[in-house]
């Protein structure tokens, strides 16, 4: 069986099948990973969008029925106007990204090693402005939120009951910041760790 063995490894014709199988193999389970890590991205667009809809209906709605109240529209067309940009820049980079399906016979026509770069140039940038933007998005929409509800649902609004407001205020603050820190470990942290290691990878 040595024999044999030594004899195969030192044909030429099996030793070139075997480098061409294992390069073609070795493609397929970085694909894979790739196309896992795009997937678990893909899930975070999908909750995001259908989150800010709920956001610009809620508004809508606020604005439409208390269209009287000159006050109360203008902070919610504000509101709205803070959300808009969020809402462009997740469209753009998440319609790259979608176009960037790779498979065996993906459109893009992108080698793997390119592939995976791009997924993670678009997923960083995008991950960056997220970061920087819901800094002031979240505090700011939170405030606004408490102090719609109290002026549309409780007599007196914020002015009334000021230390109530302020404690649903800070509740509300505290649940988005955990809720936020989770979906970026989960979205983002761990994705871009993922395909980090992937290009380690490749490149070794």
């Amino acid at each position: 069986m040595e024999e044999l063995k030594k004899s195969w490894m030192q044909d030429s014709s099996a030793a070139r099948y075997t480098s061409r199988l294992d390069k073609t193999s070795l493609h397929i389970i970085l694909r894979q990973r790739a196309n896992k890590q795009m997937k678990i991205n893909m899930q975070y667009f999908w909750s995001s969008f259908t989150l800010q809809i709920i956001v610009y209906a809620y508004l809508s709605h606020v604005i439409i029925k208390h269209w009287s109240d000159s006050f109360l529209m203008v902070v919610g067309v504000l509101c709205i106007l803070m959300y808009i940009p969020f809402t462009i820049v997740l469209l753009k980079k998440f319609k790259h990204m979608a176009r960037l399906r790779s498979g065996d016979q993906h459109t893009s026509g992108l080698p793997i090693r390119e592939y995976i770069q791009t997924h993670q140039h678009l997923l960083y940038g995008f991950y960056k402005f997220k970061r920087r933007y819901e800094i002031f998005l979240v505090l700011l929409s939170t405030a606004i939120m408490t102090w719609m509800v109290f002026r549309i649902y409780v007599p007196g609004g914020v002015v009334a009951y000021p230390v109530s407001a302020l404690l649903i205020f800070v509740i509300s603050l505290l649940c988005c910041t955990a809720a936020i820190r989770a979906e970026n470990k989960k979205h983002f942290k761990d994705p871009l760790a993922e395909i980090q290691k992937l290009l380690a990878e490749f490149q070794q």
